[in-house]
């Protein structure tokens, strides 16, 4: 007789948790694995980079993870507090502040390294690139990032004071969906290709689970009503 091994809850649970965590890695390297596959970095160090290249495509890394920063924030958010929160990885559950961090500094890197970039590349310091500028295509996708940013600052600074504006905070700190929104639209805008191959199925995919996100949300809201 064969004998049938039976997995039990307990093994059952922590293969689930197993794979979950599996899922939060390849999702937490898909920027580094995405920017790896189309940046040739290796002869930039080996053989010498035109004049700012190398700031140029580090902007693109912590571009890509601001991005997925942005669409995990909706994400976690959303699915906080509900049924659907186990699909979150154990460590984020409750650090939304922390995430919220570490996109505050990508983000920060991201257009220190762009604007370095810029100025190296043009031997001047290109402080024009901080101020809102729609004169063309490209400059307005960078605008749209620069508006993006600031109002994330005042999501944040709205956050840290919310113990003095019990009022508005909460308002103004949900100016983020529409950070997101605005992030992930110069993301896709920016890029010279951006918009082909990989780099549009990871745009569509941050835009697509935040949707859903928000979706899921709703659902639980109307459910519990």
């Amino acid at each position: 007789m064969f004998e049938v091994n039976v997995i039990k809850p307990a093994q059952s649970l922590q293969l689930v948790q197993a794979l979950r965590s599996l899922v939060w890695c390849a999702v937490l390297l898909a920027p580094l694995g995405l920017w790896l596959l189309t940046t040739n970095i290796y002869s930039y160090v080996q053989y010498g980079a035109p004049t700012g290249q190398i700031w140029y495509v580090f902007s693109k890394l912590f571009g890509l993870y601001a991005g997925l920063f942005l669409s995990y924030q909706v994400v976690s958010t959303c699915l906080k507090n509900t049924k659907y929160s186990v699909a979150l990885p154990n460590w984020s559950l409750f650090r939304h502040q922390y995430i919220g961090a570490s996109l505050f500094f990508v983000t920060s890197f991201h257009i220190a390294f762009f604007v370095t970039a810029v100025s190296l590349r043009k031997d001047t310091f290109a402080w024009a690139l901080l101020l809102p500028d729609f004169k063309d295509f490209y400059h307005t996708s960078i605008t749209i990032g620069l508006f993006a940013f600031m109002l994330a600052i005042l999501a944040v600074l709205a956050a840290l004071l919310r113990t003095h504006l019990p009022q508005v905070w909460r308002y103004l700190h949900r100016a983020m969906f529409l950070v997101v929104l605005m992030g992930l639209v110069h993301g896709y805008l920016i890029g010279t290709e951006s918009r082909y191959g990989l780099y549009e199925l990871f745009y569509l995919s941050l835009v697509l689970s935040a949707c859903v996100a928000l979706l899921l949300r709703w659902r639980e809201a109307r459910r519990r009503s």
